[in-house]
């Protein structure tokens, strides 16, 4: 009982957190303009570009200094490298057919945050353009630079940090958006990232269709639409523009009580990353996605590797363990296996995360103790782990990177900027495939 005292408590926490979090992001860029990206990808090539060298999957240095504060150094995957096979096997095979990532966490990837480079990273290595899924009412739009999400307020959505008294079946996304009898919703491409540029298909994934409901859909000057397909099954849409789309709106004409999961922008074979943020969750709730659900969207979707990034949201530990959050992390990765059976699993540590004693800001007591618990869950559930903590300079480190010009952090010491997100995603991307030449 006290755990869930714990874990509501932290819930209403978080919420308040992630509230701060989008205000603190659309103070500092509201707006996405030519010079700001010009500016941004800028400071991120010339001080802190890791790769360089397309064809290279090795930084050069064994430590990078970002503004002479926060200094970084390379950190391997560990625990179960054997399961990562799914995944490296895949990747060879990247040229001819579509494969995903799945990138799970707390806010700390909430608006895009490390899975937009990561995405980068990947995509230029292995081919793939476009942002892949997102939900169709996404609550972080005003912090994702990736991508400009509008919609209209009538949509009703639930996901696994809302209540669901209905017991709505959550996506693969951990949410669904219900629509009224006109609602829409507009995707607009940005040039913030290379890959990044125009689509050219796009897919939509529903169930329980009304099947009176009529999707309209404009790209750019254009106007197409298609009935929806009934059935308590997940359907698939699948629109092929023959030709590069930046901008694209929907219009969903009486299609009240449809469950509408996402829709996915792609152009071409390669990798895509599918950025799933989960506010105010640690992570345990993920058993709660229904399997047959999940296995029809990897059925449709072919994910390789499945990301859990998460510890902001993780309790304090009950008489100096963390044996209760362990064992529910166990069984979401049986959950996953059970769902993604030829899927490889990556734990990703949690953060650095500071406290201020007296006039310094230090590290929690609670995360050396939340990292052995991490790392001990892959090795129980024999699925790879890698020490964020550790990569991004360990102890006491999280105060450098709020420091580091431009800010790498925001100044709750627990989440990452986007510029801070460039820099984990690029150590990440080394740590993944510096294990890819043995598979």
């Amino acid at each position: 009982m006290n755990y869930w005292k714990i874990s509501l408590s932290v819930l209403f926490v978080s919420v308040l957190i992630s509230h701060c979090i989008i205000k603190d992001f659309q103070s500092s860029s509201t707006t996405i303009n030519t010079n700001i990206k010009k500016e941004t990808r800028q400071v991120s090539s010339a001080s802190f570009d890791l790769f360089s060298n397309s064809n290279s999957n090795v930084v050069n240095n064994d430590a990078l200094i970002l503004d002479l504060k926060a200094r970084t150094k390379r950190v391997p995957l560990t625990g179960d490298l054997d399961q990562m096979k799914y995944f490296y096997q895949a990747l060879k095979n990247s040229r001819n057919t579509k494969i995903r990532i799945a990138h799970y966490g707390d806010s700390i990837i909430l608006g895009d945050v490390i899975s937009e480079y990561l995405r980068e990273n990947f995509q230029e290595k292995y081919g793939g353009e476009g942002v892949g899924f997102l939900s169709i009412a996404s609550k972080d739009t005003k912090m994702r630079r990736s991508l400009l999400i509008n919609f209209s307020d009538d949509w009703e959505f639930t996901s696994l940090f809302t209540r669901n008294p209905d017991n709505l079946p959550l996506g693969i996304g951990c949410n669904v958006s219900i629509p009224s009898s006109s609602s829409w919703a507009k995707f607009e491409t940005t040039d913030f990232i290379s890959t990044l540029g125009p689509f050219e298909m796009a897919r939509i994934f529903y169930s329980h269709a009304n099947t009176a409901g009529k999707v309209e859909y404009t790209f750019d000057n254009s106007k197409e639409s298609f009935n929806l397909k009934g059935g308590d099954q997940l359907q698939e849409e699948i629109i092929d523009f023959n030709t590069p789309v930046n901008s694209l709106e929907f219009d969903f004409n009486s299609c009240q009580n449809t469950y509408a999961y996402g829709i996915s922008m792609e152009n071409g074979n390669g990798v895509y990353v599918d950025n799933f943020p989960i506010t105010g969750n640690s992570g345990v709730n993920l058993v709660d996605l229904p399997m047959d659900l999940m296995r029809q969207f990897n059925g449709m979707l072919n994910y390789k590797l499945i990301i859990l990034n998460f510890g902001v949201n993780v309790g304090s530990p009950k008489r100096g363990t963390y044996t209760f959050y362990e064992k529910k992390m166990l069984q979401v990765i049986d959950h996953l296996k059970k769902v993604f059976p030829e899927t490889s699993i990556l734990i990703v540590s949690c953060a650095d995360r500071t406290v201020r004693k007296g006039g310094q800001f230090v590290t929690d007591s609670d995360i050396p103790i939340l990292l052995a618990a991490q790392e001990k869950i892959a090795c129980v559930g024999k699925v790879a782990y890698w020490n964020l903590f550790e990569a991004m300079g360990g102890r006491n480190s999280m105060e450098k990177w709020v420091d580091s010009a431009p800010p790498m952090a925001l100044k709750d010491y627990r989440h990452f900027t986007h510029e801070g997100g460039n820099i984990v995603a690029n150590l990440m991307f080394d740590a993944i495939m510096s294990c890819a030449s043995g598979n």
